[in-house]
């Protein structure tokens, strides 16, 4: 999970919505050793905690005593996350229907539900949907200026 130019954590919550503030906290933290200007460390932050609550709600239906795993690299050029669950994958092409436009800069539409997937691709670089196995992973980056 990391080359010889990034290094890299891997975090494990337990699949409670209150453990998102603990990764949220983290994910901010390991940020702060970024160039990202406060917008966009706000940015990543609420990314993660989207995919995160995605992944304890709908992957596993709010059941607790589940893992969910996340993995942050900070690579020369970018800031690479791994949200990983073992539950019920996402429905195929999900991901890749950008329907709904969000506007990045408005957090007011931010809090409508269903809006999660698309401000995440709205706020993100890169953004895939792999499932392996049994893990299914969502993966996103975010462009770290020099």
């Amino acid at each position: 999970m990391t080359d010889e130019k990034g290094q890299a954590v891997r975090l494990e919550i337990d699949s409670e919505l209150a453990n998102t503030t603990l990764i949220a906290m983290a994910v901010r933290g390991l940020c702060a050793m970024t160039t990202l200007s406060p917008v966009e460390v706000n940015r990543v932050e609420l990314c993660v905690v989207e995919i995160v609550n995605n992944a304890i709600e709908h992957a596993y239906g709010n059941e607790k005593g589940h893992k969910v795993e996340v993995g942050v690299s900070l690579l020369q050029a970018c800031l690479m996350l791994t949200i990983s669950d073992w539950g019920k994958p996402m429905e195929q092409g999900k991901l890749g229907s950008r329907d709904m436009s969000v506007d990045p800069d408005n957090p007011a539409a931010w809090l409508c539900s269903g809006r999660g997937l698309p401000i995440v691709q709205s706020l993100m670089d890169s953004v895939e949907y792999q499932t392996v196995g049994d893990k299914n992973s969502f993966i996103m980056s975010k462009q770290i200026r020099s």
